[in-house]
Formats: structure tokens, sequence, C-alpha cells
């Protein structure tokens, strides 16, 4: 079992990402044998479960390809579901979740947003089977879409999102990593603790937390309306993949910077304002943040007035 050590900020799992597979995670989950991660566009989807030292133990080919897979969920029965969400673009007629069960070839459901392409992160799968995304709209905010029923083993037509309103997170007060006050305002991953009663959105350099009273997507949803919580993350490049413990401790990871030091997998306590560990920043990635995080700039930018003197350089992600 993983565990936390309880004190503030303090890490028990802190490792090195170094296999050349585990390059670019931007999804992350705790399995009954350990943290279980995938990788985004351009890589092979495979589900990778790793040792407590970060070494690969399994590697578990979906036989589906995703085109662009953001985030990783386990539900209730154990399956994982694979967060095909990403779209830099926004120009994707649809997206999609790709379930993995405990044995047997993985599956597809596709979806569909009632207002057209949206750029996402973030899953969150309460035990009601209902999933729950959260775009990245950039400054904070996301906006929230759930489906109407649980989702179905596989789905021949895609499955209508329903609108459900918006996320803002407050502002954050961390300085972060390489991605400075940019990244803070990117959610670019999401996780629901084991008991249902915690959700969390992160972005480049936080996590959010947001308490639930009940085990239904609507009630992660009216969570997310809510006050949440900042938990400072460690320094991290491109900190993209969340997951809680079994004990509630929350695991953070993130693409490699190219030419930099491997990302790695942390275990951060959830005590509110608690510090994060010590992690040399390194260089910045570039991988990095995507078009959504352009947009979000421009349009921070034109509200303030404000001319960026001295450029500051976002290079889009390898597809």
């Amino acid at each position: 079992m993983l565990s936390s050590s309880g004190s503030p900020g303090a890490s028990s799992i802190d490792c090195a990402l170094t296999d050349p597979r585990l390059a670019e995670v931007s999804g992350l989950a705790v399995g009954p044998a350990g943290p279980v991660v995938v990788n985004d566009s351009g890589n092979a989807t495979v589900v990778y479960t790793l040792r407590p030292d970060c070494t690969v133990a399994t590697a578990r080919p979906v036989g589906v390809q995703g085109r662009d897979v953001e985030d990783l969920a386990r539900g209730a029965d154990g399956t994982l579901w694979l967060a095909d969400i990403g779209d830099n673009d926004r120009e994707r007629s649809t997206v999609a979740l790709v379930r993995v069960p405990t044995t047997g070839p993985g599956a597809v459901v596709r979806l569909s947003y009632p207002d057209g392409p949206h750029d996402a992160e973030a899953l969150l799968l309460p035990a009601d089977g209902r999933p729950v995304i959260v775009t990245k709209e950039g400054g904070g905010f996301g906006r929230v879409y759930s489906t109407e029923g649980p989702l179905p083993d596989a789905a021949s037509e895609p499955l209508l999102l329903r609108a459900d309103g918006e996320v803002r997170l407050p502002s954050s007060s961390t300085e972060g990593g390489p991605v400075s006050f940019l990244g803070r305002g990117l959610i670019t991953g999401g996780a629901l603790s084991g008991d249902g009663r915690t959700a969390a959105l992160r972005t480049y350099t936080d996590a959010w937390l947001f308490p639930v009273t009940g085990p239904t997507a609507d009630d992660v949803v009216a969570a997310l309306r809510g006050t949440p919580t900042q938990v400072p993350l460690p320094g991290e490049p491109q900190g993209e993949a969340l997951a809680f413990t079994a004990d509630g401790a929350l695991l953070s990871a993130g693409e490699s910077p190219r030419g930099g030091p491997a990302a790695r997998l942390h275990e951060v306590a959830v005590t509110p304002g608690s510090a994060p560990p010590a992690v040399a920043a390194g260089p910045p990635t570039d991988r990095g943040p995507s078009r959504g995080l352009l947009a979000g700039t421009a349009l921070a930018v034109t509200a303030a007035g404000v001319v960026l003197a001295g450029g500051v350089l976002v290079v889009r992600r390898r597809r």
C-alpha cells in the first residue's frame, strides 16, 4: 500500500521516471499493484504499472490507439478509463473515453460536446459511473460537462455530454516552476479520492481540493462550484497527472522536459497550506504549455492592456 508520512509537505514517494517510455506522462491512477500511468499524444496507448521506485512493472497495450490521452481514472470495479479528451486545436467533432477492463481488450465510448469542441485534460469518475470532464480554458477557468447516465461498456454512437456550468479556481500565490504565472491557471488533470469525498483539480503548480457530499456526478459538479483548498505541488516543468493514494495523499507527476532531467513521481500530503518538497525546476520544456495556454494568455494580456516585454516563449507540445 502506498502511504503518506502525514507531515506537511512531506513526500514518502519520490522517484524519477527515467524509463524512456514514461517521458510524457499525462494520466495517473492508483491500482492494487501500485501507480498506473499513461502518456499523451504521439505515443502508443499503453497502460504502465509502476513499482515504488518508478520502474515499469507491467506494460499493457490497450488495443485502441488514442488520439490525445490526457487523464486516467479508475472505476469502482477496477476498470480503467483513459480520457482521450485533448484537443489543442479545438477541431475534434468527438472525444473519447477508452474502457480498459481488468482483463480483455479496451473499448471506445465516444462523446460529443453540446456547444462545439473543447480542449480538456481533467476527468473525474464518481461511484455512479457518470464521468465529469473539466476543460482547459486558462485563467483558472474551466467548463464542466457530464453524461446523463453511466458509461456503457461500449457505444456505437457518440454520447452527448451535458453542460453543467463552470469552475473557477482562486488566484494562486505559488511561485511554481518554469511556466510561472501562466501555468497556475491551466487545469491539467483531475482526481477523485477513493471514498469519493474529495475532488481534486490540478494546474502546473497546485492541486485544488473540493469537498464532495455525495457519490454521484451531480454531487461532484456541485462541489466544483464551491471554494477549494490549495495544496502546492512540487515544481514540475509540465505537471499534468494527479491521483489519490489509498490513504488520501496525492500523487503528482508530469512530462519530462526534452534535454532536461526526468520528471518525477511525488507523493504529497494534503495538509492545507503545506509547502511542496524542494525540487530542482530544470529548464523549460519544449513539450510545454499547449495552444490553450496561448489562448488564455492572449485573453489575459488583452484584458489587462499589458505588453509582455522581453517575450514569453511558449512552444507547442509535440503532437
